[in-house]
This record gives structure tokens, C-alpha cells and sequence, in this order.
């Protein structure tokens, strides 16, 4: 209590303290809550995590990527049989699957997670209601039509009734049985929130087809299983390995530089340490920088006040107090100021990660990350207050103890000694904030140059609308016209100019990846063409406006049974043909290997177009290659509508009753902007220059705190000494010059020092930046040019304040 009463008496410096670490350790509470609920917090309803592994695919060691059902298969098998430190493995498909739920109203899209049956079992759930299928119904040869639903969606379509399970259910338009419900909280292994599970051997359409089930090439499940217990994880990449080298002797022609790598399960596996962890680490970087901008912001301004408090120290040593005791005093008082901040910090981390997620809110896909503060998230806050009282406080009460006891009972609080520490202090604040402020100024910089990017096509007034032909009722061979029916049906919406499909959106960050292509006449290796492509209707290029340079457009006649025609950018053009001769030329796509002649297609070159932005707005110019719709038609398909010029009224409704009258069990999968799609593209940059960005700024303010608050100290300590110069003779103006000198020549050398930190710091995010130079010189210069015109005005007020001081007023307070 009487620390309490002390900070009360001095509630300027209370409160700016406090303020100040809540600011530093509150930012990184909220980037840690993120961290926390992605890789360190329990998943609902599972048990024992801790003993649960991820399995991936890696290519020459490297990646973490998806395997074939068969491969999943051996590897089950093989747990089974062997002496194994798993227990058992299950296979899951990591994106969300857009199913049609059969509702009296008509088609409703929802999303399921497509597992291995063993699935449930593997984690150790229990139903909440009924029972989930188990490994024992794993079989190729019988479609498994039964699903698990999530608790949430059996509260909502259910009302939560108990004789919902065994109910039947329409999806895809066939029907399944609800075999039983999730417990409350379970939202799956991953991020990715479902409504409920489908089995991977359920065979519908929509789903995994037999032929996919029996393809020992076809990579789409990404594998988890659960350690024995005792067994490590070293023991299961052991075994892991030697399953490898078995695969590789069977089927050389698959496996030769695949692998197979065990981690640590996460809610993200794979991109968890490929991506997500690093980028959190940068953030959590940033948010450490804002924290030593606080350290030395607080440790200057204790160090300020126990030069105020001179005198009474000097009191307190001269009446018998040890340095023992004066330290645990002043310990005392960084100690409370630490927990009221820390209180302060978890209130505005809650804040921020209320904001985080309104922002995943946008995400284009159902998230199920719970960003709560468990009791590993308080005890990181209480953890970063105690080692920032440590690093803030002991210094501070170290120097202080260590009195003058002639002048500081002279009141003379601007020895040498304590002016050097105080300097350090402002030194090394104004260079962390230098180096922060750089590092959020290049994310700024990297964001603004990808925006102004040309990505090759007219993004602004196009809407992206989403579908799934198995949703509907219709035979393979009548794809092309059922989606061209669509397209027309779509583009008659009032409001929409033109309309255009593909199977892929541009700007989204997937690719179809195309397997095999060569020039005509050409072999071996070397003549293989790394290249992407998309699927696209003859509206495409003028609904995107993509200007073709040479040749034709599609035309109807280039459909099933016609000779297999393509459209090549630009790049590849020039690729293949310097000589400008690429119309008419023939390109060869298919299977390469020997024996596999019969499957390659040859493709003749009709048109060349644009390059574009493909994947997203931050690549280079690469080789693409378009083909027709009509002669390659496929499930899933997106629509592209044009708005026309001026109208802007919400399209949504007319789109779901556009595809309601075409077809009651075709729902809409989605329905977004491109410009939405492309900013998606960005969103590390965004985050990284929105989060740096804002904690750019709160350093810029604090370290404006604390130069004004130690210079004011300063001026307040020298008072008499300021009073005998201007009875002297000086001059005010010098006076004031003399001030603004002292915070002028600090800056100076704080801000040499930052630049130096700040020339390492920006190659570490050098991955993350897009068309800027870690050493970009505007963002060095605006970066001076801020901390200077800060420096500048924190200094002013005290340097004028100290020009005014009455001789004869400081004289007689002396």
C-alpha cells in the first residue's frame, strides 16, 4: 500500500509508465494468443494431443505435402502388422469440401471435412449423440454413405434432437445417414471449421471417386496418427523411413525422391512450419521491438524519478539505510507498476484479438480458431511484466542507490553519473524505435507497390461466382453445355455486361499445375515445358479483359471431338518460338513415361494473349497455357460476371435465384469480388504492414514519451543551474538551443545505431516484402525524417521551459 500511495502522489509519471508497458506487453500477448491457439492449446475433445503426429509428403527432403489414399492405405496396413510406435493413422482432405445439403427449401451449400474412417478413433472422440464410424468400415470396394454431424450444425438443422441420429440426409443430391453428432467445442483437428464429416470411402459425388481411391499417384490426403505410448518421435520417423524405402523398392517409378516426414501435429500441419510460424515469428519480432521500446522508455523515466528522489535517498542512506534495502524499494515500486500494466496489457491484448478475429471474419472459407486467453496466454503476460521489471527496474534502482550523498542532499541531481545512464537509455530507445519504424515502413512500402501492380486484367467490377456440377444430377458428357447454359443464364442477370468461365480464378494462389507438356517432335527430359494453365470458356478473355495479341479466340467448333486446340501467353511464345512463328504450332501434353504413348493429347496453338498475373499479384511473368471448357470440361467451374459500367446494386440474390430455377440442388458454393480474391493474395503483406505499422507508430509515440519526459526531468533538475546563466548574461535563444542540442545530439547517435540494426533486421522480412529493396532509401529517409521531427518536439516544450525560467524565482527556491 504505501508503494501504491507513493505512485499516487506522481500520477502524471503513474500513469504514462503504465501506459507505456501495457502498449509493449499487450501487443505481444495478442500476437502470442494467435500462436497459442494455433500451435500450443489442446483441441476440444480430443485426447491426449500431445501423442498425435502429423505425417506429410516431402520431395527431395523438402515440403510437407499430401498422399494417395493407397499410400495411406500401406501405411495403415503396416502399423497394423508391424511392430510400430503408432497406434494407428487416419488420412483427412485438408481443404473444405462445398457440399449440397438437401434442405425443404431447396439446395443449401455447407462445408464437410471428407476423413479416413479411423479418423475419430485415431483422436479418441466420443460422440456426443450416436456413434462415428471407425477403422473397421474402411473399405474401398463399399461406399460408406454415412456422416458425423458437427454439435453446432445439429443444434441449428436439428434442433438438437436426439432422433436425428440414424435420420437420413441429402447430400449432393444422394442420400446419407447421420450416424452420430460431435461433442460441443469439436471443430476438427485443423483451423478449418466443419459441419460435419463425411468418410473418404463415401464415394459420392462430389467426393472422392473409386478411381481417385485406387490411384496410387493422386495426392490429396494429408496423414496424422497417435504415438504409443513411451514412443517418440524420432522412433516414428525411423519407422516412417524404412516404410519409405520399402514403397521405393515396389514402385520405383512413384516413390524415387519421395519421403515421408513426421511433426508434431498443429492445427495448420504442413504450412504450420512451412509459413504460419514463421510469419508469427516476424510479427512476434516486431511486437519484441515495441516491448525493448517500452524497457528503455520506463527504465528512463525511473531512472528520471529517482534523480527527483535524490535527496531523499541521500536522506535515507545518511540515516542507516542499507543499499540493500533502497534497491528492494525501488524494486518494489517497478514491481507494482509492472502488474498494473500487465493488467492493463491482458485488457488491451483481449482488444486486439477481438480484432483479429473481425479480420478472419472476411477469410473466404469457414476458420474455427479460438482466440482465447487460456491460462498459457496469462501466464506469458505475467512472464514478459516480470522480465521487463528485471530489465527495467534494476538498473534504474542499481544507479540509484549508489548516492552522492554530498550533492544530492545539495539537491544537485545532475551528477554526471546518473546524466550518462539517463543518456544510454534515450540512446537506445530512439534506436529501437528507428529500427521498427523501418521495418513497418517497408511492409507499408511493399503493400502500396503490390497494389499498383498491373495484373494483366481488368479486376475492378468483376464478381467471382463459384459452383460444383456434381451438385447437380448431370452426366459427365454434358458438362460443357450445362455450364455454357449456366454462363448464358448468369450473364442475362440485369446489371451484368458479360460473363465468362474457367476452372481456376486468377490471383487466388492456386494452380492447376499442368503435368506434361513438350514441343512437338521433341524428347527426353530437357524437353519438358514447366508451365500452368487454366480451363476457360471463349467469353473469358473479354469478360477479364485480356487482350489477345495474335490469332483466334475460341469458337464453338472447338469442342469434344474436334482436334484438341490451346492459347498460349505471351511468354511462353517467346519461350518456344523466338521467331515470332508460334501460330499453328503443335505442343504435346500428356504422360511422357515409356509405355504411356497411347494418353498424350497434341494441342495446336491458335491464339497468344497477354501475360497475366496468375497465382498472385507478387509473381513474375511465367509460361501459361489456356485450353477450351468445351474440350476439357470439368466439376467445378467459376463464373466470371462483369458488372456494367455505374451499376452497383448487390448481385447475390438474382445469382441464387438464377441457379434456383435452373436447378433446385445447385447451390451456390460462393460468390466474391476478384479484387477481394487478389487482396486475399496479400493478406501477409496486409497483416504484416497493418500490425507493424500501428506498432510503428505506438513506438514513435513512446519514444516521444520518453524524451520529452527525461528532458523535462533534466531541465527540472538544472533549474538553478539554468537561473545563474541567463542572471549571467545568456542569452534565452541560447538557452533554448542548448536543450534542443542535448535531445538533437542523442537522436543523432541513437538513430546512427538504428540504422545499423535496421539494415539486419530488413533482410530478415525480406521473404515477405514484394517489389521493394530491404534498403529502399524512402522509407530510410521518411523513417529519419519521423523520428527527428518526434525528437524535435518532445525537446521543444523543456527547451522553452527552460528559456523562460526567472533567475530570481530559482535562485530563492534554492
Amino acid at each position: 500500500m504505501h508503494t501504491l500511495r507513493l505512485l499516487a502522489r506522481s500520477p502524471l509519471f503513474a500513469l504514462t509508465a503504465i501506459a507505456s508497458l501495457a502498449i509493449g506487453i499487450g501487443a505481444n500477448t495478442a500476437i502470442f494468443t494467435a500462436a497459442n491457439a494455433l500451435f500450443f492449446a489442446p483441441t476440444t475433445g480430443v485426447r491426449e494431443p500431445n501423442r498425435l503426429v502429423d505425417i506429410g509428403r516431402t520431395t527431395e527432403g523438402r515440403g510437407f505435402d499430401t498422399v494417395s489414399f493407397v499410400t495411406y492405405a500401406d501405411l495403415r496396413d503396416r502399423v497394423r502388422a508391424a511392430s510400430s510406435p503408432l497406434e494407428a493413422v487416419y488420412g483427412s482432405r485438408l481443404e473444405p469440401v462445398p457440399l449440397s445439403f438437401g434442405t425443404s427449401d431447396g439446395a443449401e451449400r455447407i462445408y464437410g471435412e471428407q476423413v479416413t474412417p479411423s479418423y475419430f478413433e485415431v483422436l479418441g472422440v466420443r460422440p456426443a449423440a450416436g456413434v462415428v464410424f471407425h477403422a473397421g468400415e474402411e473399405d474401398v470396394a463399399t461406399p460408406l454413405r454415412k456422416v458425423v454431424l458437427s454439435h453446432s450444425f445439429w443444434q441449428t438443422h436439428f434442433g438438437g434432437r436426439a432422433e436425428a441420429v440414424g435420420q437420413p440426409i441429402t447430400l449432393n443430391g444422394e442420400s446419407f445417414v447421420v450416424a452420430g453428432v460431435a461433442p460441443r467445442g469439436f471443430t476438427g483437428a485443423t483451423i478449418l471449421s466443419s459441419d460435419l464429416w463425411v468418410p473418404s470411402t463415401a464415394m459420392s459425388r462430389g467426393l472422392a471417386s473409386p478411381e481417385t481411391l485406387r490411384s496410387r499417384e493422386g495426392a490429396w490426403l494429408v496423414m496424422s496418427g497417435r504415438l504409443k505410448p513411451g514412443a517418440s518421435l524420432q522412433q516414428a520417423q525411423a519407422f516412417l523411413d524404412a516404410f519409405v524405402a520399402d514403397l521405393q523398392r515396389q514402385h520405383p517409378e512413384i516413390y524415387t525422391r519421395i519421403g515421408l516426414r513426421a511433426t508434431p501435429a498443429s492445427r495448420v500441419p504442413g504450412i504450420g512450419s512451412e509459413f504460419v510460424a514463421p510469419f508469427l515469428a516476424v510479427l512476434m519480432g516486431v511486437a519484441g521491438l515495441v516491448l525493448l521500446v517500452t524497457c528503455t522508455n520506463l527504465a528512463g523515466l525511473l531512472l528520471a524519478r529517482a534523480a527527483g528522489r535524490s535527496r531523499e535517498v541521500a536522506v535515507r542512506l545518511a540515516l542507516g539505510a542499507s543499499r540493500r534495502a533502497l534497491v528492494g524499494m525501488l524494486m518494489t515500486e517497478a514491481f507494482a507498476l509492472s502488474a498494473l500494466g500487465a493488467l492493463a496489457a491482458v485488457a488491451l491484448g483481449w482488444s486486439l484479438t477481438r480484432g483479429m478475429s473481425a479480420a478472419l471474419a472476411g477469410v473466404p472459407f469457414p476458420l474455427a480458431i479460438d482466440l482465447a486467453m487460456d491460462w498459457r496466454v496469462l501466464a506469458f503476460t505475467a512472464c514478459v511484466a516480470l522480465i521487463t521489471t528485471c530489465v527495467t527496474g534494476l538498473a534504474p534502482a542499481l544507479q540509484s542507490s549508489k548516492a552522492d550523498l554530498v550533492s544530492d542532499l545539495k539537491s544537485d541531481a545532475s551528477a554526471p553519473r546518473r546524466q550518462r545512464l539517463r543518456h544510454i537509455f534515450i540512446t537506445a530507445q530512439l534506436a529501437f524505435c528507428l529500427v521498427l519504424i523501418v521495418v513497418a515502413g517497408l511492409f507499408l512500402r511493399a503493400l502500396g507497390t503490390a497494389t499498383r501492380v498491373d495484373p494483366g486484367m481488368d479486376v475492378d467490377r468483376l464478381e467471382v461466382v463459384s459452383l460444383d456440377l456434381t451438385f447437380g444430377d448431370y452426366p459427365e458428357a454434358s458438362r460443357a453445355e450445362v455450364a455454357e447454359s449456366l454462363r448464358a443464364r448468369l450473364a442475362a442477370i440485369p446489371g451484368v455486361e458479360r460473363a465468362g468461365l474457367a476452372r481456376m480464378v486468377p490471383l487466388e494462389g492456386g494452380g492447376l499445375g499442368l503435368g506434361g507438356l513438350r514441343k512437338r517432335g521433341t524428347s527426353g527430359p530437357e524437353s519438358r515445358i514447366d508451365t500452368d494453365w487454366n480451363v476457360i470458356s471463349p467469353d473469358y478473355f473479354a469478360t477479364m479483359g485480356i487482350p489477345l495479341a495474335a490469332g483466334r479466340n475460341f469458337e464453338p467448333a472447338d469442342r469434344q471431338n474436334a482436334p484438341l486446340v490451346a492459347i498460349i501467353n505471351d511468354r511462353l511464345a517467346r519461350a518456344l518460338y523466338p521467331d515470332g512463328q508460334a501460330l499453328g504450332q503443335q505442343l504435346e501434353n500428356g504422360d511422357f513415361r515409356p509405355g504411356r504413348e497411347s494418353v498424350i493429347g497434341t494441342l495446336t496453338i491458335v491464339g497468344i494473349v497477354r501475360d497475366t498475373k496468375y497465382r498472385w499479384l507478387g509473381e513474375r511473368p511465367a509460361p501459361f497455357i489456356y485450353v477450351p471448357y468445351a474440350q476439357q470440361p470439368t466439376r467445378e467451374l467459376h463464373v466470371f460476371l462483369r458488372r456494367a459500367d455505374g451499376f452497383t446494386a448487390p448481385l447475390e440474390t438474382s445469382v441464387r435465384q438464377t441457379l434456383k430455377s435452373f436447378d433446385a440442388n445447385l447451390p451456390l458454393v460462393q460468390m466474391r469480388s476478384l479484387q477481394s480474391v487478389a487482396d486475399l493474395g496479400l493478406l501477409p503483406q496486409r497483416l504484416a504492414a497493418t500490425i507493424a505499422g500501428s506498432l510503428g507508430l505506438v513506438a514513435l509515440l513512446l519514444a516521444g514519451i520518453g524524451v520529452y519526459g527525461v528532458t523535462a526531468f533534466a531541465v527540472a533538475s538544472r533549474t538553478k543551474e539554468i537561473g545563474v546563466r541567463i542572471a549571467l548574461g545568456a542569452d534565452r535563444a541560447r538557452v533554448m538551443r542548448m536543450v534542443l542540442w542535448q535531445g538533437a545530439r542523442l537522436a543523432i547517435i541513437g538513430g546512427a545505431i538504428g540504422l545499423a540494426l535496421a539494415l539486419g533486421a530488413s533482410q530478415v522480412v525480406t521473404s515477405l516484402l514484394f517489389g521493394v529493396s530491404p534498403v529502399d532509401p524512402a522509407t530510410y529517409a521518411v523513417t529519419i525524417a519521423a523520428l527527428a521531427a518526434v525528437t524535435l518536439a518532445a525537446t521543444f516544450v523543456p527547451a522553452r521551459r527552460a528559456a523562460s525560467v526567472d533567475p530570481l524565482i530559482s535562485l530563492k527556491a534554492e
